[in-house]
């Protein structure tokens, strides 16, 4: 009798944490580069490119699906879809000085309200961003090398 009241009690408190949880979070990931826009643009903008510098595309052990490209002046979003998990990625550049340009990408993500799935989305950031900062810099090398 005492181990269900306290199994009922800990989950309850578990649930009541994770209402603490966001259930939509963003992993953001910026760098500068010596480069326009012009030439940092079909990198972007273009998914074939991907694979010469985004390590989630040159992994051929992870599957993505790509899809819902939009491309505009300074945004270039997409979906990205692994087993059935569904994602949002998005590119913003800002010119920060001339010759210089700002590239964030950022990935958001739907968690959902329950609870284990919160508590995962927790090392979300520890799992993605080290990936994102590996492919901004081999993009930055990429960009940078091709004026």
């Amino acid at each position: 009798k005492l181990g269900i009241i306290s199994f009922v009690f800990f989950s309850l408190l578990l649930l009541a944490f994770t209402f603490l949880i966001p259930g939509e979070i963003r992993i953001s990931r910026a760098i500068d580069m010596k480069a326009e826009k012009n030439t940092l643009m079909p990198f972007i903008a273009d998914t074939t490119a991907w694979p010469k510098w985004n390590s989630y595309l040159m992994d051929t052990s992870r599957r993505f699906q790509i899809s819902d490209l939009k491309v505009s002046d300074s945004l270039v979003s997409s979906t990205w879809k692994s087993g059935d998990r569904v994602f949002k990625s998005s590119f913003a550049t800002y010119e920060t000085l001339p010759g210089t340009i700002t590239l964030q990408w950022f990935f958001d993500f739907d968690l959902g309200w329950y609870p284990w799935e919160k508590i995962a989305g927790i090392t979300y950031d520890k799992q993605t961003g080290p990936v994102m900062e590996e492919s901004l810099a081999r993009l930055k090398r990429l960009v940078e090398s091709n004026p």
